[in-house]
């Protein structure tokens, strides 16, 4: 019974081929994506990476130096000084593009800002649309109980959420791997860059296979992304346009992300859920916009943010009056 339910919502997501749109999105990006890597690598062969490393470092120095920076990018940038640095030292090149390098860094790249915006584009009127469509008040009548149908919808945006994902790291191997060197799986891949104040902290430096280090960031944006998936369904529930329900929340995801890098002294701002979708990036060492947003934080702070949706959603759908 249930499984029907969700095989039902799935064939009406799939008819609105809003699907198909992400699908050609994340295609036509990571072309794109392949096409730049590829002349990188052409060029590399001609550069001297050790120089350009050292070359970036002493112009974010120098920026730094100038000072006029907020904390938020003061921070990120120190971060970036001592990671590159830290590579340096070393003397291993860690802009050396190849296919698997590629995948890793989309796990980071889209889950700042394109998955969560892909995802609120599916999600957001997976409830509102029957009322486009004139289908609600035949869901809302029907003999099955409604927590079990939105149950259903928010497991259908689970699943295609989850299948976004993947999508775009098989994509983007699949496009790269001709251009690029293909293997690399188990090079070593170093993540974990902090600092304490201003002392780089090279002992929370973790090295790992490349192709474990990326199951555990891509393990992360799917959880950013399932939390994504509760709210946007929440709007889709309280707005009964379409329009309305997208437009909320592609507001609340790039005017979150704007509010967090310009307005660091706003320190509530670090209990919006935005603030903590990039979680990729924060488990690579990329300093957070506020002070205090560990790892756990995040991961708490996404799980309360999805549970306060999911429990306003089911609230207002059981009670909806079917005239309303």
């Amino acid at each position: 019974m249930f499984i029907a339910l969700v095989r039902n919502e799935v064939l009406k997501l799939l008819r609105r081929r809003r699907f198909a749109i992400v699908v050609g999105i994340l295609f036509v990006i990571l072309a794109l994506v392949s096409y730049s890597q590829y002349r990188q690598l052409r060029e590399l062969r001609t550069q001297n990476w050790r120089a350009e490393l050292q070359e970036r470092i002493a112009r974010y120095e120098n920026r730094m130096r100038r000072g006029g920076l907020n904390d938020s990018w003061a921070r990120s940038m120190r971060a970036e000084v001592r990671r590159l640095q830290f590579y340096l030292d070393r003397g291993i090149n860690p802009e050396q593009p190849t296919a698997p390098l590629v995948v890793r860094t989309f796990a980071n790249a889209a889950g700042f800002l394109l998955l969560p915006l892909l995802i609120a584009v599916l999600g957001s009127d997976i409830v509102s649309a029957e009322n486009a469509e004139g289908t609600d008040k035949l869901l809302l009548t029907r003999a099955r109980r409604r927590w079990k149908i939105l149950t259903a919808k928010l497991v259908t945006l689970w699943l295609f959420a989850s299948l976004t994902l993947l999508l775009g790291a098989v994509i983007s191997y699949a496009v790269t791997a001709p251009v690029l060197p293909a293997g690399g799986w188990d090079l070593p891949s170093f993540n974990g860059f902090s600092m304490s104040d201003t002392a780089f902290r090279v002992d929370s430096v973790r090295q790992l296979p490349l192709w474990k280090d990326a199951l555990l960031a891509y393990g992360l944006e799917w959880y950013a992304l399932l939390a994504v998936a509760a709210i946007a369904l929440m709007l889709s529930v309280l707005f009964k346009s379409s329009a309305a329900s997208i437009g909320t929340m592609l507001a609340s995801l790039i005017g979150g992300t704007i509010l967090t890098r310009v307005s660091p002294d706003w320190t509530a701002g670090k209990y919006l859920f935005i603030s903590a979708l990039p979680l990729a990036d924060y488990y690579s060492g990329q300093a957070p916009p506020y002070d205090g947003m560990s790892m756990t934080f995040c991961i708490t702070l996404l799980g309360a943010w999805a549970l306060a949706a999911l429990g306003v959603a089911y609230a207002l759908f059981t009670r909806r009056d079917v005239f309303g």
